[in-house]
């Protein structure tokens, strides 16, 4: 038991580590448009640089660690993603930041197509809910750390050194992953690559797949948009300062603490499904009143956001794997996952694009009417999963 708790903790603690190093750019943004003379359009690509791959290349790793093992890819994604953030922070120009963010994204990719299985593996079956919702702790904690240590080390020593600074954390985070095994209960056996195809490519399964895919695109849309220009956001709008904006980001992320494992316990007593129903309008009525606070009420709408999101993650973490097999695992939740901050890769660019034209307020209502999408998506996704096909699950 002590073994399986400590790997828990492992993971929990990579998981608040991916989300650190994801969130120096965003927390730094006005500072290098500053130096780089960028405008919201091209800051927007350049946080694309990293959005990307970190979203697409989920796929991949999720499918690679279903057929070689999840340590090794673990092992060599803390690799990549620590050495990009590190040269990150010796970017002397706006393209050798895209290409050492978008280094880092390779890297952050492989963290949740083999972080989330793992976990679900070795969790009580009973508590799933409840455990994955302390995995979302863990990016909340990582979350709600980066904005703070990476602003005030900015403002101390200058922004490279916040990139170096934290780096040396994924670096840690590998070095844990070097030493420790992985328990039996979640021991990776190999696959026949004909048995692992024969389940993925039906052509239901594929179907399901899909409709994961589009409702992942629009779960947490209003974060995805919303997180990158936030500490933009409010220095423009507002006048507070970059160390200001900062604690709002984290904020929002601390929330998460409180949210993640809240909504993952609702969820195990009152259904997935339900639950990201009403998290979904939540978010809607959330994004659209952020455009019209003062202030004072933001600090509110952005805690209340955090709560939701965070909820919002925890919940689609434990029920993807609850409509699908062991065997493909990994890619279904790379499939999810990939869908998800690939939103942001979209979002991204185009939410600079409309602040640069109209502001970032019209922007933001926008996207509080995108995430009603996902509604019918939950029902959907249930008849699909409800047919009688090899990923057929038991919790819907």
């Amino acid at each position: 038991m002590k073994s399986i708790n400590a790997f828990i903790t492992l993971i929990v603690a990579s998981h608040g580590t991916n989300h650190m190093l994801q969130l120096i750019l965003p927390t730094l943004l006005p500072t290098m448009i500053t130096e780089f003379q960028m405008s919201n359009y091209v800051a927007g690509i350049v946080i694309a640089c990293f959005i990307v791959p970190y979203s697409l290349l989920q796929i991949p790793f999720g499918y690679l660690s279903d057929r070689m093992g999840r340590r090794r890819i673990m092992i060599f994604g803390l690799l990549l993603y620590s050495i990009g953030t590190l040269l990150s922070g010796l970017s002397q120009n706006v393209v050798i930041l895209g290409l050492t963010q978008f280094l880092a994204g390779v890297g952050g990719a492989f963290y949740h197509p083999i972080g989330i299985p793992l976990l679900f593996l070795v969790a009580d079956e009973r508590r799933r809910g409840q455990a994955m919702g302390f995995h979302q702790t863990g990016g909340a904690v990582g979350s709600v750390a980066a904005p703070l240590l990476s602003a005030y080390i900015a403002i101390a020593f200058g922004w490279r050194y916040s990139f170096a600074a934290l780096s040396l954390l994924g670096f840690l985070s590998l070095l844990m992953w070097l030493i420790t095994d992985i328990p039996a209960s979640a021991s990776h056996e190999k696959k026949k690559t004909e048995s692992l195809k024969s389940i993925l490519f039906n052509s239901k399964t594929i179907r399901l797949i899909v409709l994961i895919f589009i409702f992942g695109l629009m779960h947490v849309i209003t974060y995805r948009g919303l997180t990158p220009f936030l500490t933009t956001y409010a220095t423009r709008k507002f006048g507070i300062s970059l160390a200001s904006a900062a604690q709002l980001l984290s904020l929002m992320q601390i929330m998460g603490v409180f949210g993640s494992p809240l909504f993952g316990r609702l969820s195990d007593k009152t259904g997935r499904r339900a639950m990201l129903a009403i998290i979904l309008v939540a978010q809607s009525a959330i994004m659209y009143l952020i455009t019209l606070a003062s202030l004072e009420s933001l600090v509110i709408l952005l805690g209340a956001m955090g709560l939701i999101i965070f909820g919002c993650l925890t919940v689609t973490d434990v029920w993807i794997p609850e409509i699908n097999v062991p065997a493909i695992m990994g890619t279904v939740v790379g499939v999810a996952l990939s869908a998800s901050f690939f939103a942001g890769a979209i979002v991204t660019p185009t939410i600079g694009y409309l602040a640069d034209q109209v502001g970032f307020d019209y922007a933001f209502r926008l996207l509080s009417v995108v995430v009603l999408f996902g509604l019918p998506m939950l029902k959907i996704i249930k008849y699909a999963a409800d047919d009688k096909s090899p990923t057929a699950g038991v919790q819907n």
